[in-house]
């Protein structure tokens, strides 16, 4: 699993700002449905990892002020960040919403590295 917890508010904007990809999971320990789609997240991130994505998790209950700063709304929510911008986001447990996030705002993935 080559995906790291954000620790804090100054973590994440030093992380979102690396001038690389990166993909946040934001998520809650408490939720059923985080729990059922953190083995997608984990199987995109050993696969991604390969081609320069950072792939992170926010615990909802643990850092409020980046939940509030990055606007998520609900769990589990993933975004993408490029150059501290947000360019991408799905919600759900939809296993094909975060496939298809993941085919439209990563370059260099044709969507055939892992099963939709």
């Amino acid at each position: 699993m080559p995906f790291n917890p954000i620790d804090d508010a100054e973590d994440f904007t030093r992380i979102i700002n690396s001038g690389k990809t990166v993909v946040i999971d934001f998520h809650a320990d408490w939720s059923g449905w985080c729990r059922s789609t953190s083995q997608r997240f984990s199987e995109l991130s050993d696969t991604f990892v390969r081609i320069g994505v950072d792939f992170y998790r926010v615990n909802v209950d643990e850092l409020e002020d980046v939940v509030l700063e990055a606007d998520v709304r609900v769990v589990p929510t993933y975004m993408v960040f490029k150059d501290g911008k947000k360019v991408g986001h799905a919600t759900g447990v939809d296993g094909l919403s975060l496939h298809k996030l993941m085919g439209s705002y990563v370059t260099g993935w044709t969507g055939c590295e892992v099963g939709a």
